[in-house]
C-alpha cells in the first residue's frame, strides 16, 4: 500500500508539473499573441521650438588640426516627449542677435534617425569649429556672443550663449553641424 501510494503521488507530481508547464506555455503563446495584435505606440510630436532650451557645452570641448567639436545640448522643457530628426540650422550672432558669417554646414558623419527627447531630456548634435579658419583665412574675425539654432524642419529658432572669434566675410565657413542624436554627450 505503501509503494502504491508513492506512486501515485509521483503520478500526481507529474501532473501538476505537466498540468502547470501547458498553462504557462498557453498563456505565454496569448501573452506573445495578444502583444503582436496590441497598436503600435504613437510616435511622439514634433518637438516645438518654444519647449527646447539650447546650449553649448565648452567643458566637453575635443580638438584636432585646427577644429574643436563641442556638444550642442537641446533640452526638452516641455512636459512631453517629443522628437527631431536630421540637422538643426547653426549660426553665431552679436548679443542684438545679427548674424556674423555663414551659417554652419552639414557635417554628414552620422545617419539621421528619429531622436524622441522625453521631457526634461537632453539630446544633441556636435557642432565643430574650425578655428584655423578663422585665424589663417584674412576673414575679418570678430567676437560672437550667441549662436541662433533652427530645430531641424523649424523656421523659429533659440539662441543660446556661446563666445568665439567668427568669421565675418561670407564664403569662410568656421561652423559644421552634425545631425541630432540621443543623449547629452558628445561622442567623436
Amino acid at each position: 500500500m505503501s509503494r502504491d501510494t508513492s506512486i501515485t503521488r509521483i503520478r500526481r507530481a507529474a501532473i501538476v508539473g505537466i498540468s502547470a508547464l501547458a498553462l504557462g506555455t498557453g498563456a505565454a503563446v496569448w501573452a506573445t499573441t495578444a502583444a503582436s495584435a496590441a497598436p503600435a505606440p504613437a510616435t511622439a510630436p514634433t518637438c516645438a521650438t518654444s519647449a527646447l532650451s539650447v546650449w553649448v557645452d565648452p567643458d566637453q570641448s575635443d580638438g584636432a588640426a585646427g577644429t574643436d567639436a563641442y556638444p550642442l545640448e537641446i533640452t526638452n522643457h516641455g512636459g512631453r516627449a517629443c522628437t527631431l530628426k536630421g540637422y538643426p540650422g547653426v549660426s553665431a550672432t552679436t548679443l542684438s542677435g545679427r548674424q556674423l558669417g555663414d551659417a554652419a554646414s552639414r557635417q554628414p558623419v552620422f545617419a539621421a534617425t528619429l531622436v524622441t527627447i522625453p521631457a526634461g531630456g537632453t539630446a544633441h548634435a556636435d557642432l565643430f569649429y574650425h578655428d584655423v579658419e578663422v585665424v589663417t583665412s584674412g576673414c575679418k574675425p570678430a567676437q560672437a556672443s550667441l549662436i541662433k539654432v533652427y530645430p531641424p524642419n523649424s523656421k523659429q529658432a533659440d539662441v543660446g550663449f556661446f563666445s568665439l572669434q567668427v568669421c565675418t566675410l561670407k564664403n569662410h565657413g568656421y561652423l559644421a553641424i552634425s545631425v541630432i542624436r540621443s543623449g547629452p554627450r558628445l561622442d567623436v
